[in-house]
């Protein structure tokens, strides 16, 4: 028996832990020596005599809890104890533990979070003993209940998910309340996977356990969920629900588990598979993978095999279905079953899907369809079974490699690489070996790569002797030069060793040396294929270090010796700092040789890299005086050519010495005096200059070499002759069948690089350049010139001497004259260079006093292009073609760049001033332009051009009421046509205005006239929306300028465009609001003014017909139902 002492301590210990307590008698102690009784090592617990003070102490937990914490810890294991133990009346002691435990659960960290839910786990069979319908009682540990549902603690450890499940069985309103609370989580944009996961588990435990779960509660959530994973507007929440769901669908193993999922499923699937809902039939589809195959377990399969046959023919009908996310959802779903099923699914039935897969799908206008035919393909390969078939349909696919769309190749060649590591497959009879290499040689440096990777042990292996593998990779390169320097650029990349490689760029270049047996194409692939190999071998220093003594012996100079061509010229140069970095003096001459021989480097691209890579080489050797004087010395030659045949002042400028060394000797330049004139023919004479000038705009784009060269004295040689050179192209532009606008572009740009160096540090935002405005009014004053001649038919030849024309004639022999379209766009392109350059330097505050003059260059510009395009459609029946999309292109950006002058212009427009009149002026010109095209080259291309209008039509409406809008609101203010013609955008939006108010015929003439005139009307749409939209005084200010058109047409008596325009105003701008007309003073006032002057002509009878006085009637009534004064 115990010792009296301890049997005497329960009932000392009553009265501490009663409500009142005890003096002297601490609760604390009390609970000590309570927790120190349950936990004795050799008397065990006496619970008929210490479960009255365990209740009281419970009974005081809630209390302790706030005002002495450890306390309440110790009584709370004091509990657990009695409940572990089963202890008699233990359920006493439970009511407040559950509810400390939960908040403590809650509230402590993660990393102790775990213990306090493994100690709740223990308790769990005490939740059922609670009375969960007083809610007087229950509802705060309801309330936390329900916070654990949101908890990521619970959600996260295992212990927390088996509780929450619990949670769920014990009463049927907490069930409702937590489902509902897990529907909301669910719908929660932004919800994680991993709560989505958790939450399946808490649903499929509950449901398992078979409490409220288990029935109509558990169902009607499922049943929602399921809904929603139909229905959901987003696929993000319909994802969420199948997430939910797939918990389910992963345990349809156990029992009632796959009748719940027919249950649900078979009413609301097959339906919502067949609706005009895209969205709807993309989730039911997505559910559909998932649950396939949708059986009845509790009927037999002749029952079950009309269902899966209508699931087979669902999944068929949906391979065609008109949302291509549909389709691609289709095909891999499709393949993911096959790889599942395969051993259930008829063989007809599999032989019928991949054949729709592979022929047609493979075929199908979507990207994303015809990638996802490829991965559903590679997913299918996995399945042993399916390698029969697919041997005789893969070859259908040997087109993707080449398809159009990157990511389709890309996958085309995963599906190779997949297919080769296949014992029973042969890459190469899926996918012809010269395929691969055409696409190695061509295509995206991604596709490159991967065909590498299939390549390399075939090509290059490592399995092999070094001798061998590198005879194998010779061999490629000689079969498809191109295609072997590929190969070499990924190797390392792909594995191969580096030792490897280098002994492969050994045997390349040694073969190289001695070309027996090869042609020119293969020696250009063995040195092109080095190169890459030392450019990826860069960073390997012990590679380094044995390409640098194998060419050691002056090999790259022999190389240079041989007949290669410029891309292995570049190719050279690249790895000359690589290989030989103390040896490159050798080099000099053929760098120089590189850059002085450039005449095709403008539209070449092996010659580009050719000169980049010797511009490099001559820059990191300080050979760079010697190129700039090399480039100059080429201008120069060619003005004094020009000079003399265009009778063009050269520039005072002497020929700079040639400091060149003696060496190799170099191609012989150009010629430099007038008596050579017509040795040579034009387009060698400009392709020679366009090299040089596209040399000095790529030194330009570099800052290191930029400022070698502005601080040089070469850099004002070269502006000079660039001078001379653009007034030559502008003013003969339209002699040539194509010119190159590179030298341009680079007096452009070396005008604005001197302009920004002059100013250096100074403040730019009041820095006006002297170089910019010089350089700009010269070629402004050539383009006036040039526009002038276009106009007038005149030509220079009459202010030459015979001999000159003589000598002229013999310069253009050879260049086709007499093709106007291509000088047009000659013109254009020009044009449209300059227009850029004056928004460049305008934004940058390097012009700020010659706008008028900018505007000047525009507003000719901009009416050249409505009347050239105009002119050539009616003197040329097929003007189509490349020459038409080339003038298009040209003429929205043309109309970008003017559009940005105006909006510059406007900006900088100051209160007391009104902006010039050519603001106004140019607006009206940039509008011409969507009727021009229309009429010359059909509303689709019209429309792209209004594509780009619709960015700028704000500033364009702007431009229209501008003297109005900024500056004095004087009434002189408005600015005036003139007895110039009406604008073309005006008539074309009057003439739109009576065919709409025309009644409705169904002759053709009437549906041609509408679609003839799409891109006007789109742009007449636009322009309402915005002014509706926009302030009253814009709005007011554009109706006053139609209004003031209107005017003009009454006195040209085109009284059908009076109609259209007052039809416009007053029903489309104005209408019936009358809040809004109120503020459009002088819209009222122009409107007023007008129907006296329509009053007049109808009264004086100056209309000569009938139908023009019904029109002016027709006008004076739209006047009328705005005006009521009138």
């Amino acid at each position: 028996d115990s010792h009296p002492v301890l049997l005497s301590l329960p009932g000392a210990l009553a009265p501490p832990l009663s409500d009142g307590g005890a003096p002297g008698y601490p609760p604390r102690a009390a609970a000590v020596l309570l927790h120190l009784l349950l936990t004795h090592p050799s008397h065990p617990p006496r619970w008929g005599d210490l479960l009255p003070p365990l209740a009281r102490l419970h009974d005081r937990l809630a209390q302790l809890a706030t005002d002495d914490p450890p306390l309440a810890a110790l009584a709370v294991a004091c509990f657990e104890l009695a409940w572990r133990a089963a202890a008699p009346g233990r359920e006493a002691v439970v009511a407040q533990t559950l509810p400390y435990l939960f908040a403590e659960a809650l509230s402590c960290g993660s990393a102790t979070a775990r213990p306090v839910l493994r100690r709740l786990l223990a308790l769990r069979d005490a939740l059922a003993l609670l009375d969960y319908d007083d809610d007087d009682s229950i509802s705060d540990f309801k309330m936390l209940l329900l916070r654990c549902f949101v908890s990521p603690l619970f959600l996260k450890a295992e212990e927390g998910r088996k509780l929450l499940s619990l949670v769920l069985g014990v009463s049927e309103g907490l069930a409702r309340e937590g489902l509902e609370l897990i529907r909301a989580q669910v719908g929660m944009p932004g919800v994680k996977r991993a709560a989505l996961v958790a939450y399946g588990e808490v649903v499929f435990r509950a449901w398992k356990d078979g409490g409220w779960v288990r029935g109509e509660v558990g169902e009607a959530f499922l049943q929602g969920m399921l809904e929603g994973a139909v229905h959901a507007r987003s696929k993000e929440l319909a994802k969420a629900a199948r997430k939910l769901l797939s918990a389910f669908v992963e345990q349809r193993m156990v029992a009632g588990v796959e009748k719940l999922i027919f249950q649900l499923a078979e009413p609301v699937l097959f339906r919502s598979l067949q609706v005009a809902n895209s969205n709807v039939r993309h989730n039911s589809l997505h559910l559909l993978l998932d649950l396939f195959p949708l059986e009845d377990p509790d009927v037999t399969k002749d029952v079950n095999d009309p269902l899966l046959e209508k699931q087979y023919f669902l999944l068929d009908k949906l391979l065609m279905d008109d949302c291509p996310e549909i389709r691609t959802v289709a095909i891999e779903g499709l393949c993911r079953i096959l790889n599942q099923f395969w051993e259930v699914i008829p063989s007809l039935t599999i032989s019928k899907f991949l054949s729709k897969i592979v022929d047609d799908m493979s075929k199908d206008s979507c990207t994303e369809v015809r990638v996802s035919t490829i991965n559903g393909l590679i997913y299918l390969l996995d399945n042993p079974q399916s390698h029969e078939i697919l041997k005789v349909l893969l070859p259908r696919l040997s087109d993707m490699v080449s398809d159009p769309a990157l990511s389709v190749r890309s996958s085309a060649v995963d599906l190779l690489l997949a297919i080769r590591d296949l014992r029973s497959f042969q890459f190469n009879k899926v996918v012809g070996l010269g395929t691969l290499l055409s696409s190695l040689s061509n295509d995206h440096p991604r596709v490159a790569q991967k065909i590498t990777k299939l390549l390399i042990p075939s090509y290059f292996p490592t399995k092999l002797p070094l001798k061998e593998a590198c005879a194998r990779c010779i061999a490629l390169i000689k079969r498809s030069p191109t295609a072997g320097a590929r190969f070499c650029e990924f190797a390392l990349s792909e594995g191969s060793p580096p030792r490897s490689l280098v002994e492969l760029i050994k045997v390349s270049i040694t073969l190289a040396l001695a070309p027996t047996g090869m042609n020119s194409e293969q020696t250009d692939g063995l040195v092109i294929a080095s190169a890459n190999l030392i450019k990826s071998l860069s960073e390997e220093r012990s590679s380094l270090a044995s390409l640098r003594e194998f060419f050691a012996n002056a090999k790259l100079k022999l190389l240079f010796k041989t007949e290669i061509s410029e891309g292995a010229r570049s190719a050279l140069l690249s790895m000359a700092p690589v290989v030989s970095p103390d040896d490159l003096s050798a080099l000099h001459d053929e760098c120089m040789n590189v850059v002085m021989n450039a005449a095709g480097v403008s539209t070449q691209q092996g010659c580009q890299e050719a000169v980049l890579a010797a511009h490099k080489l001559v820059f990191s050797s300080g050979w760079s005086d010697e190129m700039f004087e090399a480039l100059t010395n080429i201008l120069q030659s060619k003005v004094s050519c020009f000079a003399e045949i265009y009778d063009i002042e050269p520039p005072i400028c002497p020929v700079a010495t040639s400091k060149r060394k003696k060496g190799k000797s170099l191609k012989k330049t150009p010629a430099k005096s007038g008596h050579d004139i017509g040795n040579g023919s034009s387009s060698e004479d400009f392709d020679i200059v366009a090299g040089a000038s596209w040399q000095i705009n790529d030194i330009l784009k570099d800052e290191e070499k930029r400022v070698a060269f502005l601080q040089s004295s070469y850099s004002d040689v070269a502006f000079s002759s660039l001078k001379v050179i653009c007034q030559v192209y502008i003013e003969q532009c339209l002699q040539f069948d194509s010119l190159n606008a590179t030298p341009l572009l680079a007096y452009l740009s070396l005008a604005t690089h001197s302009a920004l160096q002059d100013i250096d540090q100074t403040d730019i935002s009041t820095s006006e350049s002297t170089t910019i405005n010089h350089s700009l009014d010269h070629l402004l004053n050539c383009f006036d010139k040039l526009l002038n001649e276009s106009v007038t038919g005149s030509t220079n030849s009459s202010k030459l001497k015979q001999n000159k024309k003589s000598a002229r004639q013999k310069h253009h022999h050879g260049v086709p004259e007499g093709n106007a379209l291509r000088g047009t766009v000659n013109v254009y392109m020009l044009g449209t260079s300059i227009l850029k350059f004056i928004v460049d330097t305008i934004t940058i505050k390097l012009i700020s006093g010659n706008k008028v003059g900018c505007l000047n260059f525009a507003l000719s510009f901009t009416k050249y292009a409505s009347s050239a395009i105009k002119m050539h459609q009616e003197q040329s029946s097929s003007f189509k073609g490349n020459d038409l999309k080339d003038i298009l292109m040209l003429i929205r950006s043309s109309f970008t760049y003017a559009a940005k002058l105006l909006h510059l212009v406007l900006a900088n427009s100051i209160e007391s001033q009104s902006p010039p009149e050519e603001a106004f002026f140019l607006a009206n010109n940039l509008l011409d332009l969507v009727p021009s095209v229309e009429s010359a080259a059909g509303s689709k291309f019209a429309l792209s051009l209004v594509s780009v209008v619709k960015q700028w039509l704000p500033v364009v409406i702007m431009g229209l009421g501008c003297r109005w809008l900024i500056g004095p609101q004087a009434e002189g203010n408005m600015c005036d046509f003139g007895g110039s013609c009406l604008p073309l955008w005006v008539v074309a939006l009057a003439k739109n205005e009576l065919l709409d108010d025309e009644k409705p015929r169904d002759d053709d003439q009437s549906e041609q006239a509408s679609e003839d005139s799409q891109s006007s009307r789109k742009l007449a749409e636009m322009m309402v929306i915005l002014l509706k939209k926009g302030s009253p005084k814009i709005l007011d200010s554009v109706a006053g300028v139609f209004l003031s058109t209107l005017k003009l047409a009454l006195q040209r008596a085109e009284y059908g465009v009076v109609l259209g325009l007052t039809r416009f105003v007053c029903v489309r701008l104005l209408g019936s609001d009358s809040s809004a007309s109120e503020k459009l003073h002088l819209a009222h006032d122009s409107l007023r003014e007008n129907f006296f002057e329509i009053d007049k002509h109808v009264r004086d009878d100056l209309v000569d017909s009938e139908e023009s006085r019904q029109q002016l009637e027709s006008a004076k009534a739209l006047i009328r139902s705005i005006l009521s004064d009138v």
